[in-house]
């Protein structure tokens, strides 16, 4: 340290002496030409000038200005024998100058036990060459620190937090990845260095808005840790969707998460087709994106059977929103106005949120287009056998009640509750095989049986959404090949699946009512104007 104070001593005092000479210099110029002596003092200031034509170059140099180096840091991992004396004789320290510092370090710790695949910082001065300051990994949590100043010696023990504070002001790596099949938050932390009980931490925090549990394959992940160790988060921002990031940030000892949103710009497009031959075909030769065309049918999927009910010639209209982040388009929102024709049927769906716990699809009128049951709990490609209280078994051969419809489909097909309420059975089921049976409100209970499979964590007591998930097609038990036999009972008999009659919520009411009507007229407006259109300048669309 005193040879740095002492070589900056030096510098200032030859620098002065240059200023000094160039004013003699001048002096002497002058008295040789008989120039007014004015002139002289004007010259002696600009020479500690830089001449350019910028202004900024103009203003006076002075050794405050001049930046100070960084220190030069060498990192090392300890390896299998080593020695903290080699590596200080290998990187310009004496013999003797080794010994005193592992002698004076021994009462704080005994650096003969440094282990190996902890790591060691020596720290120099600018220029290599006075060692400032050494940095030993003692464990995950502690580090050794040993100072120089002048021929003291001083080792101190520290603790090191386990989560970062959030006033940290150093430097931090990061790193970008896109979530691939299989990848998990914690194996992809854990491989960073970045221990247990932060990746914990971590995850308890993001459960209380988008768990890290539900990350999806192609998604971006951003990861900043520390660049020393031990290696903690600094910060983590997953991409939920195009427009919505959640990040994770240290916060007094834990973490904190929180969504961040893009600012969005949207426009709306309109699309409208008629149907030859199914309404995906007919969506996409339209123009429409496949999620799109998915989002019409799940409007629709209490009123219509798109599998059954759909016949050449039907139609349809719709507005959905295109989502546009400083011009670059992010994606597609959701379908906020659409119409379909249905076998003369006008089918109508605006949608309306007051945003609280309102919100969904309504008729013009304000009922609900949500029902109790979807017409279907799968995509199936026929029904093989329908509900009846005679038919010849296919395996025994005798005349048996069958109080459920059977819905052909692929081995595998996702199987979805049709309706909201709680799994009270999970598990074989005699000739019915693998089986969920869901219990709704309205003493209903649907039964799904010859499962291959079950959704990943369903549970007896689980309660489900209508449209989740929860097993997949198979052939389990008493059948004769891969289907559905699914069934409902009503206050504590079997009724027809395909005769449920559609139970909806409650209207709208009050301020709710106006509300949607003002934005119902709207929308329905938006439905018939042809300027919409696919085709059309989307730059015209947007919304006011």
């Amino acid at each position: 340290m005193r040879n740095r104070i002492a070589k900056r001593n030096r510098n200032l005092a030859l620098l002065v002496t240059a200023l000094v000479l160039a004013a003699t210099i001048c002096v002497a110029a002058f008295k040789g030409t008989g120039d007014d002596p004015e002139e002289v003092a004007v010259h002696v200031v600009e020479s500690a000038y830089e001449y350019s034509d910028s202004d900024e170059a103009k203003n006076p140099i002075t050794i405050d200005e001049v930046p100070e180096k960084e220190p030069l840091r060498k990192v090392f991992t300890i390896g299998k024998g080593d020695s903290i004396y080699r590596i200080l004789t290998a990187n310009g320290i004496s013999s003797q100058e080794a010994y005193r510092i592992i002698n004076a370090v021994k009462p704080v710790f005994n650096l003969a036990k440094i282990l190996p695949g902890h790591e060691l910082d020596l720290i120099y001065s600018p220029e290599g060459e006075e060692l400032l300051e050494i940095v030993y990994e003692i464990s995950y949590l502690e580090s050794l620190g040993i100072t120089f100043d002048g021929e003291d010696i001083k080792a101190e023990r520290k603790n090191v937090e386990r989560v970062l504070s959030a006033s940290y002001n150093g430097n931090l790596k990061e790193i970008n990845t896109r979530i691939n099949k299989g990848d998990s938050v914690y194996d992809l932390l854990s491989r960073l260095g970045i221990c247990d009980y932060q990746i914990d931490l971590a995850i308890r925090a993001s459960k209380k808005v988008f768990s890290l549990g539900d990350i999806v394959p192609e998604h971006g992940l951003t990861i900043w840790v520390t660049q020393e160790k031990p290696v903690r988060l600094g910060k983590l921002s997953y991409e939920i969707d195009s427009i919505t990031f959640m990040d994770i940030v240290p916060q007094d000892g834990t973490f904190r998460a929180d969504i961040r949103k893009l600012d969005v710009e949207t426009v709306y497009e309109r699309a409208e087709g008629q149907i030859t031959s199914s309404l995906y075909e007919s969506g996409i030769q339209a123009g429409l994106a496949p999620e799109i065309v998915m989002g019409l049918t799940d409007i629709f999927a209490w009123d219509i059977n798109f599998f059954t009910d759909i016949r050449p010639g039907d139609s349809y209209s719709l507005i959905y929103e295109k989502l546009f982040v400083e011009g670059e388009f992010k994606g597609f929102g959701r379908v906020v106005a659409a119409r379909f024709v249905n076998q003369g049927n006008d089918h109508v769906a605006v949608y309306y949120s007051n945003g609280e716990r309102t919100r969904g699809y309504y008729d013009p009128t304000g009922k609900p287009i949500r029902k109790l049951f979807l017409k279907a709990p799968l995509n199936y490609r026929r029904i093989s056998s329908r509900f009846t209280y005679h038919r010849m078994h296919p395996v025994f051969h005798v005349d048996r009640p069958h109080l459920g419809v059977d819905y052909a489909a692929p081995s595998g097909t996702p199987v979805v509750a049709l309706g909201d309420g709680k799994v009270i059975f999970k598990g074989w089921n005699g000739g019915f095989g693998e089986c969920i049976k869901v219990k709704h409100r309205g003493d209903y209970v649907t039964y799904y049986g010859h499962l291959s499979r079950y959704a990943r964590g369903l549970r007896k007591g689980k309660y489900v959404e209508q449209g989740q998930v929860i097993g997949y097609v198979g052939s389990t038990g008493v059948s004769t090949g891969p289907h559905l036999d699914f069934r409902v009972r009503y206050k504590g008999k079997f009724i027809n699946p395909l005769r449920l009659k559609p139970v909806a919520g409650d209207p709208l009411k009050g301020e709710d009512l106006a509300s949607f009507r003002e934005i119902s007229v709207r929308r329905l407006a938006m439905l018939d104007d042809h300027g919409l259109n696919i085709a059309a300048d989307s730059s015209k669309n947007k919304l006011n």
